[in-house]
């Protein structure tokens, strides 16, 4: 289903966005609470998160279609 498929699309990340996207999505942590933990600029860790988001959305899209 949709759970597993979202759990593939977040395992098949790079692992700094992947950690990034469990953290801030996942664990609920702030900017600055990801920031600290993963050792990451505030603009380092937006840059990230953007992608992964945005290759999780494609990924997702593109699964729906199917």
């Amino acid at each position: 289903g949709r759970r597993v498929r979202r759990a593939e699309a977040v395992a098949a990340l790079p692992e700094r966005q992947r950690a990034l996207v469990v953290l801030r999505d996942i664990d609920g942590l702030t900017a600055e609470e990801a920031c600290n933990v993963l050792g990451l600029s505030e603009s380092n860790q937006r840059v990230l998160l953007h992608r992964a988001r945005s290759r999780l959305r494609a990924e997702l899209e593109q699964w729906m279609k199917r």
